[in-house]
């Protein structure tokens, strides 16, 4: 049986553009390599934190949507942890539909 989860993942803002590249392909082919595709993405932006993360007082926010089995977000997890250009994610079950347009995407912030 599959469910539709949600992830935020807040990543360094001051990331090269090669390396943000770097970063999406990897998470990507780690999608990929566990046969399980992201059906809506979004990309928020640099965004001012509540409270400085290693040091960093901004992040840049990515979104995701995908159908998996409930074993893959703990895969995920496992992956997202070791990421050294990942500051802070969270992974959470939604009853949302897969492409459904996230209420962020109309902030200016």
């Amino acid at each position: 049986m599959t469910n539709i989860y949600e992830t935020t993942i807040i990543v360094k803002p001051d990331l090269a553009n090669d390396q943000l590249k770097n970063l999406n392909s990897s998470i990507d082919q780690f999608f990929s390599e566990n046969d399980v595709s992201i059906g809506y993405k979004e990309d928020w932006g640099i965004k001012n934190l509540k409270s400085a993360i290693n040091k960093y007082s901004k992040g840049s926010f990515k979104f995701m949507r995908f159908n998996s089995s409930s074993d893959f977000p703990k895969k995920l997890d496992g992956f997202l942890k070791f990421n050294t250009d990942c500051l802070r994610f969270l992974i959470t079950k939604t009853s949302n539909e897969l492409d459904e347009v996230s209420p962020q995407a109309n902030k200016d912030n």
